[in-house]
């Protein structure tokens, strides 16, 4: 699963940060907010799958940096906005939702999902040549934030990391009794607006993956 981001600087007055969900594998239903859901006594296939997004398409989310806002640390998170070939996010946020069944007689069976990063978005169009922009400027909030008995299970709020690579997300077992784990989450993504660009669209690719053993 793919995440495209995007920064668009259409002229040297006015700068946008587009962050964009590039969907390649889903569906399931939507789900809202962050939850944590466990049951017990699973005997069926194993199964693990994974979504961030919508159901199909590209989800993309922009944010508009303009004028005296340019680069005075404040971080922006502006409503979803699309073309042809993507499918515009809710304002609400971004899906996040790992679901995995593990039968008894296949325990333990520890889950992780992670994601990984470039260093930088880079400039692909405009007046930026040779310049680019930390991966560790976007980051994400998960709503509501994470509480109750599952909380440290659950999708957690954080940054892509500095210098690019990969983190993880997700990492728990169904250690005592076959059965089910689900992460609903909506991500609501931003951006760090700290210093100032050159015009032009920046772009690059984070990756989703979840796997289990």
């Amino acid at each position: 699963m793919s995440k495209y981001l995007q920064l668009h600087h259409p002229s040297a007055a006015r700068r946008c940060v587009a962050l964009a969900v590039f969907l390649v594998l889903a569906a399931l239903a939507e789900q809202a907010g962050a939850v944590v859901t466990l049951t017990t006594g699973y005997l069926g296939t194993r199964t693990l799958t994974l979504r961030v997004g919508a159901t199909a398409g590209v989800d993309t989310v922009q944010f508009n940096v303009q004028g005296a806002t340019v680069g005075n640390s404040q971080a922006y998170a502006a409503p979803v906005s699309g073309n042809a070939t993507s499918i515009a996010a809710t304002g609400t946020g971004v899906t996040f939702r790992m679901y995995m069944q593990v039968p008894l007689f296949n325990i333990p069976q520890p889950m992780t999902t992670t994601v990984t990063s470039p260093a930088a978005l880079t400039c692909s169009t405009g007046n930026c040549s040779g310049y680019s922009i930390p991966f560790s400027s976007i980051g994400w909030t998960v709503s509501p934030a994470p509480s109750g008995t599952y909380a440290a299970y659950d999708l957690q709020s954080g940054v892509f990391v500095s210098g690019g690579g990969t983190q993880t997300l997700l990492n728990f077992s169904l250690i005592n009794a076959g059965g089910t784990a689900e992460v609903a989450s909506t991500m609501n993504f931003y951006y760090t607006n700290t210093v100032a660009y050159p015009a032009g669209t920046y772009t690059g690719t984070v990756t989703y993956t979840t796997s289990l053993p």
